[in-house]
């Protein structure tokens, strides 16, 4: 048997959701704010269980509110992305429908979806194209899903789902012609445990095609997926062997995915970003058999993948999320101590300047904190995602002073 460690923490099985149906809602930070992209990880519970009836509708804007209110959505948000600092968009679930919501520079606004799906990634090539993907039931046999952008509204597009059961943790949107979604196949839900297989999907423009990866010998999943072109992406993630390694890193040169040697003792690995060809990070955690989680930041210099020193404050830190908008302003997020997050956990946000990282001092609204993803476009603006008590939404901003 194994664990899905990204999506469902077991220790944080009775924190579940149990939500009211997320309100037409918008709201802004107060200020104007900027981003780059990552993807996020999240714990177990109950959420998004149904799955689809009748054909997907089109996700359609909700009504906004005023800007000075603060941005309360219920559910969770898992994944941030965005083309420019007036429109980022934000992913997740809630009870009922999926939780979709943007910002165009004043304020936050949702989008509204039929199906009770729950995203775990998005991406967007341009203001008029991006993608939203994840599954649709939480505890039981589940299908992939993917959202398409067009200008106006989202609208279901279909992927095929390997051996009949499977879901995606992220995607990446180089362009309209070309995308990637990983995830993972076998077991059911992010509720579920099994035996799982990575997966990998390409969209040609055309259509969503599965693609061939080398598989590793241990069961596992890919978290997060990265590409800045049509011949150069990155999938991480982690296989279910012991500690201390069980990292898994593969990388697409334009024709082929292979897979890529990590360096002795690295742990579990949750999200990828790229700065450049030889410019990339790649975060998660370490863990021996029996001990604190220690978080795990990896750098890739255009030749091999190595491991930089990060901080560990006390007890468990899990890095979940990593974004960047240059080689010294670099953002990885996820959450401090202690394990089982109960009764509560801290919202854990560094800062990579160049040369070391740092831990930030990050708003902690109280209770079960988690940020899941972290957007950067410059050193003043940047945008973190994720939840509170796994029942409302984290959104903070930074603006090259402090997280508020």
């Amino acid at each position: 048997m194994k664990t899905k460690v990204r999506r469902a923490l077991p220790a944080l099985a009775a924190a579940g959701l149990a939500l009211a149906s997320a309100g037409p809602v918008a709201a802004a930070t107060g200020a104007a704010a900027t981003g780059a992209a990552a993807t996020g990880a999240a714990a177990t519970g109950a959420a998004a269980t149904g799955a689809h009836g009748s054909a997907p509708r089109a996700a359609r804007k909700a009504r906004e509110v005023s800007p000075r209110q603060e941005p309360t959505f219920g559910g969770r948000l898992y994944s941030v992305a965005g083309t420019s600092p007036n429109d980022i968009w934000a992913v997740g679930l809630t009870s009922g429908p999926s939780l979709i919501v943007h910002w165009n520079g004043a304020y936050w606004a949702q989008y509204r979806t039929s199906d009770t799906d729950y995203l775990f990634g998005v991406s967007m090539a341009s203001p008029r194209d991006g993608w939203a993907v994840g599954g649709n039931n939480w505890n039981g046999p589940t299908s992939t899903v993917a959202y398409r952008f067009n200008g106006r509204s989202w609208t279901r597009v279909p992927t095929p789902t390997p051996d009949g059961d499977a879901y995606f943790n992220s995607v990446a949107a180089p362009s309209a012609t070309s995308a990637w979604a990983v995830g993972l196949t076998g077991s059911g839900g992010p509720g579920v445990s099994g035996y799982d297989v990575p997966i990998i999907e390409h969209w040609n423009g055309k259509s969503w095609q599965q693609q061939f990866f080398p598989l590793p010998t241990h069961s596992g999943q890919f978290n997060s997926v990265a590409a800045i072109g049509p011949g150069d992406a990155w999938a991480v993630g982690g296989t279910y062997r012991r500690a201390p390694n069980s990292a898994l890193i593969e990388h697409w040169n334009g024709y082929r995915w292979r897979r890529v040697t990590t360096p002795p003792g690295v742990g579990y690995l949750q999200s990828v970003t790229m700065i450049s060809r030889d410019d990339a990070w790649a975060v998660g955690f370490t863990a021996a058999s029996s001990g604190p989680f220690k978080s795990l930041t990896m750098h890739w210099n255009g030749r091999h993948w190595y491991v930089v020193p990060s901080p560990n404050p006390t007890g468990d830190t899990n890095l979940i999320g990593v974004g960047a908008s240059g080689p010294d302003d670099v953002w990885a997020v996820g959450y401090l101590n202690p394990t089982t997050c109960s009764p509560q956990c801290e919202e854990a946000i560094f800062h990579w300047n160049g040369s070391s990282w740092s831990a930030l001092s990050s708003p902690n609204p109280g209770g079960l904190d988690v940020v899941e993803s972290v957007l950067a476009f410059s050193r003043r603006n940047a945008w973190a995602v994720g939840t509170v008590n796994w029942s409302s939404s984290i959104i903070d901003h930074w603006n090259g002073k402090r997280w508020s």
